[in-house]
């Protein structure tokens, strides 16, 4: 049964797992034409291929903009940010509503990684006029295709989309699950880190000079798999996270990072309460910014995953957790 979406009036989020032959003429086409046909315009930020097949369906008629995907494949919170600039750049006005339509793709290959991201795209955009037809590969392929482990696409569409557009139009998800809920579910089940059962490469306890931090953590990262720009940007995500915990955590602050290879692994611990909003720092703005939320807001964008939990089984203490990939 289909239901109309017209009551709806923020952002649409709309899930569609592509078939083998894309399936574009008879699905997602008629969603596009009815939307160019309102005089409404259109952006597609999707791979090459896939967008010759979505531009094929329009026939060259309408307002099309396709947009880079270069931006949309960085790392989730500037991803994010890229798509929230894309849309206010493309915001058309007066009352009429954006089609935006992206993926599949990315280089992410951690199915919870990818998840965060399209849960989190309901919270950075909620008060957009945009429909987003989000895009993703057939079922058992991984964000990236034919990369990275085998991915359950359509659990995480179900997740992850208020609406999904199938072969008898854009139906309600009854499976649609909220952000914070979703993220709140995926970060607790990445914690404890592994790492954290070997011996850290650096430990600063009660750490009292922030300064001699960033001296320590600069010099432990030079010898490091990171470039000297990824190193440095670690660094700033760390420094935030900290002051964050002394200034609004209960001391002393603990600082832990570990290295190897292939990953880097920072905690930060301090004896206040864990923060509970996995949403704080991705935005939008106004709001969002208080109790270390702009302190959040940059270094997740300098670190491939920021969570927070509980310090130990008891629920005392806050440890933040910041990964980066080398």
């Amino acid at each position: 049964m289909t239901h109309s979406i017209e009551e709806h009036q923020g952002y649409r989020h709309v899930g569609h797992v592509l078939g083998v032959d894309l399936d574009m003429t008879t699905v997602v086409g008629p969603v596009l034409r009815r939307a160019v046909a309102d005089g409404e315009p259109v952006v597609v930020a999707c791979p090459e291929a896939v967008a010759a097949a979505v531009l094929a369906t329009l026939e060259g008629v309408g307002d099309v903009y396709v947009a880079p995907t270069d931006p949309l494949d960085d790392r989730p919170p500037a991803a994010l940010a890229a798509i929230a600039e894309l849309v206010d750049a493309r915001a058309p006005g007066e009352g009429r509503r954006l089609h935006l339509v992206t993926g599949p793709g990315g280089p992410h290959t951690d199915p919870a990684v990818w998840m965060q991201t399209e849960a989190l795209l309901n919270h950075v955009l909620a008060e957009r006029p945009v429909d987003h037809i989000c895009l993703l590969g057939p079922l058992g392929a991984g964000p990236a295709a034919g990369t990275g482990p085998v991915v359950d696409v359509d659990a995480v569409v179900h997740a992850t989309h208020p609406w999904l557009l199938t072969e008898v139009g854009t139906v309600r998800n009854p499976a649609y699950r909220p952000p914070a809920e979703l993220l709140r579910e995926v970060q607790r089940a990445s914690v404890p880190d592994p790492l954290e059962e070997t011996e850290p490469t650096l430990s600063v306890v009660d750490m009292e000079d922030m300064r001699a931090l960033r001296r320590a953590l600069t010099r432990v990262l030079a010898d490091s798999s990171l470039s000297a720009d990824a190193a440095q940007d670690f660094v700033l995500a760390i420094d935030e996270v900290t002051a964050n915990a002394s200034e609004h955590g209960i001391p002393p602050v603990d600082v832990r990072l570990w290295c190897t290879p292939e990953r880097l692994l920072c905690a930060v611990t301090d004896r206040g309460a864990a923060f509970d909003d996995p949403l704080v720092g991705y935005g939008p703005a106004h709001g969002d910014m208080a109790v270390g939320g702009m302190g959040l807001w940059l270094a997740r964008r300098s670190v491939d995953s920021l969570t927070a939990a509980p310090a130990d089984d008891s629920g005392d203490g806050c440890t933040v957790r910041l990964v980066v990939h080398a």
